[in-house]
């Protein structure tokens, strides 16, 4: 995520790379429980996204790009999507540094603050069960 707002060479690498992120942040909960070896249970990853409203986020943005439309959601707010973006064109280097937001509940966010959150998520949740 670091990577595209540094530089990405064309809009299309940057929002996959973004969206790639959601779903793999997302994802993790099915690798943690269907790894018997971690000891995670369904159960565990469900009370973690269910407590936090930033995993519930990154669900919606994973299953939304996914699926390409969001039927149900984490957030409560169908219409949950990268809203926008701004970009910054580094003249000569064939790259442009970009910024996304994203729309939930009526509140506009950063991606890569939202990414930060979630990787802070679940690092306290894996380093809770000595998994890190």
């Amino acid at each position: 995520m670091r990577a595209v707002y540094g530089g990405a060479p064309d809009a299309d690498a940057a929002i996959d790379a973004v969206l790639s992120f959601f779903e793999s942040a997302h994802h993790l909960k099915d690798w943690l429980r269907n790894d018997q070896a971690s000891g995670v249970t369904k159960d565990d990853v469900h009370s973690l996204i269910d407590g936090s409203s930033v995993l519930q986020l990154c669900a919606d943005l994973a299953n939304g790009s996914k699926h390409y439309k969001l039927t149900t959601s984490q957030t409560g707010d169908l219409s949950t999507t990268i809203a926008r973006n701004d970009v910054a064109v580094l003249i000569g280097t064939g790259t442009a540094k970009y910024r996304f937001y994203t729309a939930s509940g009526g509140r506009e966010r950063d991606v890569l603050e939202i990414a930060e959150d979630a990787v802070n998520e679940w690092r306290g949740f894996l380093s809770g069960r000595h998994l890190i």
